[in-house]
């Protein structure tokens, strides 16, 4: 028995972990001087962020300048004529104070001698920039308008003439045409036809030059205001 035991006993190994073999554990301060800085190094990219989209704002928020307009028409590649200054478009008037007026046929249409009197102070008429006195548009402003009129007349086998005069002082304040529509067709006696002139042109006026619109018979001219009217504006 005892042989067996120590037989036993001889085959038995005995194993001792030995606790320098693994290296020591070593606890992570979450606190350190390191993890400071990298907090501090986020803080900064993300002010950088904010002061980069702020002057992205401030950029597309503001109104475009005359300097800004001269720099996109350079970039365009209009370079055969040199960028304008500021002062040249200051010269050009602004679209909301240019001339302009709009006139509708007034009762009786014409005094006799052709020449078609106007309402100058009831909607829709307005005047902007020029003046309105004996039958005619007064120019205030040296420039390029645009003269227009409108005649709604009878059709009955008479002759039928409308006509844009202007007057000014270069050829003597002379009555010059600058527009001229005229017809005659013939219907049946027992009935009226209704026709419609129109004039339009562009032309170049001086202050003091005026203009006016005359018929060869006013008797012809429908009274309705919406359907007569007279016109300019500086394009």
């Amino acid at each position: 028995m005892a042989d067996a035991d120590e037989s036993v006993n001889k085959d038995m190994k005995v194993f001792v972990v030995d606790s320098q073999a693994f290296p020591p554990q070593v606890s992570v301060r979450r606190d350190g001087p390191q993890l400071s800085i990298i907090y501090l190094l986020l803080a900064v990219a993300l002010l950088g962020v904010f002061v980069e989209a702020g002057f992205i704002w401030h950029l597309y928020s503001r109104p475009a300048t005359t300097s800004d307009i001269l720099t996109l028409e350079y970039r365009k590649g209009e370079k055969n004529s040199p960028p304008r200054s500021s002062q040249d478009f200051n010269e050009a008037p602004k679209a909301e104070h240019k001339p302009a007026a709009f006139l509708q046929i007034a009762s009786p249409a014409s005094s006799g001698s052709g020449i078609l009197r106007w309402r100058a102070d009831s909607f829709p008429v307005f005047m902007k920039g020029l003046e309105y006195k004996n039958n005619s548009l007064y120019i205030q402003q040296d420039g390029h308008y645009y003269i227009f009129s409108k005649i709604a007349h009878l059709e009955n086998c008479n002759y039928f003439k409308h006509q844009v005069m202007q007057r000014t002082e270069r050829y003597s304040s002379k009555a010059i045409e600058l527009m001229q529509s005229s017809r005659s067709i013939c219907v049946p006696s027992n009935s009226q036809w209704r026709g419609n002139s129109y004039l339009g042109g562009v032309f170049q006026l001086f202050k003091g030059d005026s203009v006016f619109v005359k018929v060869n018979n006013s008797s012809q001219v429908h009274s309705e205001a919406y359907e007569n009217f007279f016109g300019a504006f500086m394009i």
